[in-house]
C-alpha cells in the first residue's frame, strides 16, 4: 500500500474519524501493513494484546470456544472497522479469536504508538471510547434478545446484524449472500443446529431468505425487522 492509500484507510476508520491532521500523521508513521491469508487468524484467544488492527480489506470473524470446545461466534467485522482494541486497552490477554473469512489486509498500530496518539489527541481517545461503548451496547442488546425473544427472532436479529455490518456480499442472483452454514448460525445464536435448520426453513417458506449448502441469501432484508419485533408485513 502507498502512503496515500494508508492515510485514506486511516481517515476512513472510526478510530480516526474527525481526527486532526497531526493525529493522522502520527498514525501514518506508526501503522504497519499486515496481510493475512483466508482461514488464518489475526490473533487467537489468550494471545497477548499487542496491537489494534484497522481493517482495510476482507472480513473477520470474531469468536471463542467454551470449555467443551464449542465455538461461539460474536460478530463478523468488515472494513473500515477495528479489531483488537479491548485487549490493547485492558492489557489483558485476547478474549477471543479473530479469524479471516477472506484474504485480509490490515493496518496494525502497536500499544506504545497508539498510547502516544491518544495522549496527544483527545479526538482519537473519544473515538476509541465510542467504539468500545458501541461494542458494549451491542452486547447488551444481544443478551436481552437471547434472553427474552423467540428463537426465530434471535436468528433474524443475528442475520440483520450481519447484514448491517456488511458481512453479506452480492450473490449470483443479485441478493445479499453470506457463506454461513447452519452450524455457524447455531454458533452465533447459541442454539442447536437442528433448531437453526427448522427456523431457517420457516423463514425460507415465508420468502424472507433462501438457502443453499453453506450459503444464506436475504430476499427481503427489511422483513427481518418484522420477525424480530413480531410485526410481520407480508407485502415487505
Amino acid at each position: 500500500m502507498t502512503s496515500t492509500e494508508i492515510r485514506t484507510a486511516l481517515n476512513n476508520s472510526p478510530l480516526f474519524h474527525g481526527a486532526p491532521e497531526a493525529a493522522l500523521n502520527m498514525a501514518l508513521e506508526a501503522a504497519s501493513v499486515r496481510k493475512f491469508a483466508q482461514g488464518n487468524p489475526i490473533f487467537r484467544e489468550d494471545d497477548p494484546g499487542e496491537a489494534v488492527y484497522v481493517l482495510v480489506e476482507g472480513r473477520v470473524k470474531v469468536s471463542r470456544e467454551n470449555l467443551e470446545g464449542r465455538e461461539r461466534i460474536f460478530t463478523i467485522l468488515t472494513p473500515p472497522e477495528v479489531v483488537g482494541e479491548m485487549a490493547l486497552v485492558s492489557q489483558l490477554p485476547r478474549s477471543a479469536t479473530a479469524h479471516c473469512i477472506d484474504n485480509v489486509t490490515t493496518l496494525a498500530i502497536y500499544r506504545n504508538e497508539l498510547r502516544a496518539i491518544l495522549d496527544r489527541h483527545s479526538q482519537v481517545l473519544w473515538n476509541l471510547a465510542q467504539i468500545m461503548a458501541k461494542r458494549l451496547g451491542d452486547m447488551n442488546r444481544e443478551v436481552e434478545m437471547l434472553s427474552f425473544a423467540s428463537t426465530q427472532a434471535c436468528v433474524a436479529y443475528a442475520l440483520q446484524g450481519l447484514y448491517l455490518r456488511g458481512a453479506f456480499k452480492t450473490g449470483k442472483e443479485g441478493n445479499p449472500t453470506l457463506e454461513f452454514t447452519h452450524q455457524d448460525l447455531a454458533n452465533r445464536t447459541g442454539n442447536s443446529r437442528e433448531t437453526i435448520t427448522r427456523v431457517l426453513k420457516d423463514l425460507e417458506n415465508d420468502d424472507i431468505i433462501s438457502t443453499r449448502p453453506g450459503l444464506i441469501s436475504l430476499l427481503k432484508p427489511k422483513a427481518l425487522e418484522g420477525v424480530i419485533y413480531g410485526l410481520r408485513e407480508k407485502d415487505e
